[in-house]
């Protein structure tokens, strides 16, 4: 299994170095060396993480990152070779999920990255009840309908689709499921594919056809749902012809 990582670093050489060396640790990285050129990939694809390196960015790594973080709900490191404490704080508090000082190996930032990602998947703050287009669910009593009618699933089922609904839109790693079906990551790998046909049959049987959960092969699962064109932002479409950032980027993709 590989993690999906965005890396925004404008410096051909370092972006480089992690593209080569972080697929030994289970990442695959994608590298961009602009924000719009990051937007444009944020908007398509599903990032476990993205790494911003806020010193070769420069002035505007700062809105950079506010950017990021109001189109991705994955973690978001800054790197920086800034090692005084009110630097770091002041990253932490502009929106970073951690602050990784610079000089740093590619296995202990891969390490930081896997440690993001783990601690994301299970936030503590989970709704206790959740509507997701026509499907409601109900944590407390363990109850789930569809367009007000009841969507029968066994005490496995509910849970597994209640971490894909928390998560829409986001692959959930076999690991997190491991943890909600509370099994064994490898068991739970040949159950939880079992109960993501039997939920995906049931609702069907119920009509429901924008919402889509997507096996994810090797890596996890995603549940997904239909949005009008009409109801996309149309932040998400713009970019500020002022920005610095505005004059694209490249995207160099891992072989």
């Amino acid at each position: 299994m590989h993690f999906l990582c965005l890396i925004i670093e404008p410096v051909a050489e370092a972006a480089r170095r992690l593209q080569r060396e972080l697929p030994t640790y289970g990442f695959r990285p994608y590298a961009v060396d602009s924000c719009p050129a990051a937007m444009a990939l944020l908007r398509q694809w599903r990032f476990d993480a993205v790494l911003l390196d806020a010193d070769s960015v420069g002035d505007h790594a700062t809105t950079a990152l506010h950017k990021v973080r109001r189109h991705v709900r994955a973690p978001v490191a800054v790197l920086t070779h800034a090692r005084d404490e009110a630097t770091q704080i002041g990253w932490l508090e502009a929106g970073a999920s951690d602050v990784v000082a610079l000089p740093v190996s590619s296995k202990l930032l891969a390490a930081k990255l896997r440690r993001l990602i783990e601690a994301g998947v299970e936030p503590d703050d989970d709704p206790a009840e959740l509507t997701v287009g026509p499907l409601t669910m109900d944590a407390r009593r363990h109850t789930a309908s569809v367009d007000g009618k009841p969507l029968v699933l066994t005490a496995h089922q509910f849970e597994l689709l209640y971490v894909l609904a928390t998560r829409l839109g986001q692959f959930v790693h076999r690991e997190a499921i491991a943890r909600a079906l509370r099994s064994p990551c490898a068991e739970s790998g040949r159950s939880a594919d079992v109960h993501v046909y039997r939920i995906r049959k049931k609702l069907r049987a119920m009509g429901v056809g924008h919402l889509h959960l997507d096996t994810v092969h090797g890596r996890g699962y995603c549940l997904s749902i239909d949005v009008p064109a009409s109801a996309i932002d149309a932040d998400e479409e713009d970019d500020d012809p002022l920005d610095p950032y505005a004059r694209g980027g490249t995207l160099q993709p891992v072989a």
